[in-house]
């Protein structure tokens, strides 16, 4: 073989890997096809999968560290974009993309992850209605969860003030979006459901984009709220949005202020319904001994002469029956009645705003307006500070950041 260059297997896939790593053309490409043997490797972490179209096929791997990046989990027969660079796998001299981003064709990744996580999460029964827990009727503790600063915790609060003033609102303040929400969220509800224990909980925040409200689609805060032994109402965006918690929480509010709305019963109309129940009872006992004194004149009109004297005591004794038991009857359920309306007005009285007012609470203004956030008032303003007793002028020389958890 003289006059021959002999170049060893090594030698010539060393070659061609060369060649092809060093053309820029192949390096950072985007590529569309089929995903066809999608495999994950459990122990590795990395994907192991082909991407084909009508007449061609080609082998591709993603390394963990991207593999770990992707929102959802591809399958075969997926259609796809890869970004990818393409070089030679020298052990078997064969051509291989290697794949640092895949992105669905046609939908978005998130979109995709949402739609995945939510058929996974329905498949194993997290939606079914024989698992929701029913709300209280009248609850005394309330539990929130979402941003202190946020407009979602003035609705709900005001709400409530409103409808049923006697409830104790407890806030578990947590960051609504970001990389870290989802961890704050799910240690605010094992917080609230372990040690708070409230009645209820309300957990969401105000709208925002579908990437803002991307913390309450996480598989772990679902399995959290499904696993929660307190009831829950999820209230996430407006009324269009929707999120893995509204569909595994006990209920969905299309806003907070509608799950304010849900979690509280109306007290004006609580009180109307006593008063009628009242008025009710006085009607019917009224009427009952409008009609035993019929009855009692029936008999004394009687003469005595139509009765045996066994007769007589047999009625008498009746008569007498029949009005310590009127009596007994009639005292017992006014007691009961007026009992339960003392003890509804008591908690009015506890959670009456001149009451707190006199204790901790003052009202400010500016130019005559009820300010409410420092975010409304600079330094220099010259404000009313309303007390029980009188009010006081004052001037803002410096704002800081915080506030008092409710």
């Amino acid at each position: 073989m003289a006059g021959f260059t002999i170049l060893t297997v090594t030698q010539i896939t060393s070659y061609l890997k060369s060649y092809i790593d060093e053309n820029k053309k192949l390096s950072g490409v985007y590529i569309k096809g089929e995903i066809n043997n999608f495999k994950a490797n459990f122990y590795s972490g990395h994907f192991y999968f082909s991407l084909k179209d009508e007449s061609a096929e080609i082998s591709c791997v993603m390394f963990k560290s991207y593999a770990e990046r992707i929102r959802f989990m591809p399958k075969d027969g997926m259609s796809v974009i890869v970004r990818c660079d393409l070089s030679v796998y020298q052990k078997a001299c064969s051509c291989q993309l290697y794949v640092y981003d895949i992105q669905p064709d046609g939908i978005g990744a998130k979109h995709l992850a949402f739609e995945q996580l939510k058929e996974k999460l329905e498949k194993e029964g997290l939606f079914d209605a024989q698992y929701k827990k029913s709300l209280p009727k009248y609850p005394e503790r309330i539990g929130v969860i979402t941003s202190e600063n946020g407009a979602a915790l003035h609705d709900i609060i005001n709400v409530l003030t409103r409808r049923w003033p006697v409830a104790k609102i407890v806030l578990t303040p947590v960051s609504v979006q970001g990389e870290n929400s989802p961890k704050q969220l799910i240690a605010a509800l094992k917080k609230q459901d372990n040690e708070i224990k409230p009645d209820l909980i309300i957990i969401g925040r105000g709208g925002g984009s579908s990437e803002d409200l991307s913390a309450f689609n996480d598989e772990e805060l679902a399995r959290t709220i499904f696993t929660s032994k307190t009831p829950i109402i999820s209230a996430v965006g407006h009324e269009t949005d929707f999120s893995i918690c509204d569909f595994v929480a006990d209920l969905r509010a299309p806003t907070p202020s509608a799950a304010a709305e849900l979690a509280s019963p109306d007290i004006n109309s609580l009180r109307q319904t006593i008063d009628g129940n009242l008025e009710w009872m006085k009607d019917y006992l009224s009427r009952k001994c409008d009609n035993y004194a019929v009855l009692l004149n029936k008999y004394t009109s009687v003469k005595p002469e139509h009765f045996t004297d066994k007769t007589i005591k047999k009625r008498s004794e009746k008569y007498d029956f029949l009005k310590k038991e009127l009596v007994f009857g009639y005292k017992k359920h006014l007691a009961e009645k007026e009992n339960l309306f003392l003890s509804q007005l008591t908690k009015l009285d506890s959670n009456n705003p001149a009451k707190i007012l006199k204790k901790t609470v003052c009202r400010i203004e500016l130019d005559n307006k009820n300010v409410t956030s420092t975010e409304k008032l600079h330094p220099g303003d010259e404000i009313d500070i309303y007390f029980s007793d009188g009010k006081v002028k004052s001037k803002v020389l410096e704002i800081e950041k915080g506030g008092i958890s409710i």
